[in-house]
């Protein structure tokens, strides 16, 4: 009976350093995503944000994902891939849109920044993948006037 008492005891302290760690109730933060292939955008983006820039370029271009995006030997779209050459025209024209927000219109004598001058997809595209090159015929509302009478609270959704 002597020798069962510490026994027992280095039995219970052996299996108590041994025992799986507790799980926490709350749930830990999710660890970063990290983007393949981006080249634009950063890649430090959590998911949130690249789906509603995503969105944005499809609510502006009234397009899919796999305008761009090439698409998967099955199941989804291969989002890494460059096959697509859309892409790199995207890429392009994200390009352009970033240098008239942050060169171009800073550069307007007498533009200020307050007026909320800002260059979007939607700034061109109205919702259309090409955008309008040339004045509506005659007799034809202008994509502005167009807009006007649809959103008339300006409230033409997500921009990208």
């Amino acid at each position: 009976m002597r020798l069962l008492l510490p026994v027992l005891l280095f039995a219970v302290v052996l299996l108590a350093a041994y025992a799986p760690a507790p799980v926490s109730p709350v749930a830990s933060p999710e660890a970063p995503v990290r983007w393949e292939n981006l080249q634009v955008l950063p890649d430090t983006l959590s998911r949130d944000a690249l789906m509603g820039i995503m969105r944005g370029f499809t609510g502006a271009l009234g397009v899919r994902c796999d305008h761009c995006h090439a698409r998967g030997s099955e199941g989804p779209p291969d989002f890494p891939s460059d096959a697509n050459p859309m892409k790199d025209v995207a890429r392009d024209m994200m390009r352009m849109t970033w240098q008239i927000n942050t060169e171009t219109l800073p550069a307007i004598e007498g533009l200020q920044e307050a007026d909320g001058m800002q260059v979007t997809c939607y700034t061109c595209h109205r919702g259309a993948t090409h955008p309008a090159t040339s004045a509506p015929a005659e007799g034809e509302a202008a994509p502005a006037e167009r807009d006007r009478n649809e959103h008339p609270h300006g409230d033409h959704g997500s921009d990208g």
